[in-house]
This record gives C-alpha cells, structure tokens and sequence, in this order.
C-alpha cells in the first residue's frame, strides 16, 4: 500500500509556492520602480540638449576673477563710504524727509 501524504504538507506546499510569487511580485516591483524613468513625456519633449559651446568672453571674465583663500573669506570686511555727503544729497534728503516717505 502506498503511503498517503498527510494535509500539513499540503498546507507547507501551498504556503512556500505562495510567498515564491508574492516575492517574484515584489522583486519585479522593485525592479520596474529602478528602471522606470522619472521624466514625464512632456517633460522629455521639453528637455533640450546641451549646447556645447562657450562664449570667449565667458572665459576671459572667469581668467580676470580674483581668488581669495579661506583666510581671506573670513577676516571681517570693513565697509568705508565712497561718497561724500554734499549740499545737494543733503537737500534732497530733507525734501523726501518732508514729504514722508523716508525717514532715518
């Protein structure tokens, strides 16, 4: 007589063959999620390639920049005025003054 195969085993069968495809599933999941590109088709149709030439000008102003050191950059700025406080500069302040729209 042949030996029958008891219900747990069944059950053990059924439970392994199901975590199998709910882990295929999962596994595509992630897989397709990693793949899919994050541009909409209105976003790829507006993308325009990068052109790949520079202006001479462009890199003479970057030539004539000044580099500063990290020391530089945090020593304290002192801010001295350029210009001088003449008649003119003084009456038209005390115009605006008046009028109300500035006040110091």
């Amino acid at each position: 007589m042949k030996p029958t195969r008891t219900i747990s085993s069944y059950v053990l069968l059924i439970g392994v063959l199901g975590l199998s495809i709910v882990g295929g599933v999962l596994a595509y999941q992630i897989y397709a999620a990693t793949v899919k590109s994050q541009t909409t088709a209105e976003q790829t149709a507006a993308i325009k390639p990068i052109d790949g030439t520079i202006d001479q000008t462009v890199i003479d102003n970057l030539k004539k920049r000044t580099v500063y050191s990290d020391a530089q950059m945090t020593t304290a700025i002192e801010v001295t005025p350029t210009m001088e406080a003449t008649s003119e500069a003084v009456t038209t302040a005390s115009e605006t003054t008046s009028s109300g729209t500035i006040q110091q």
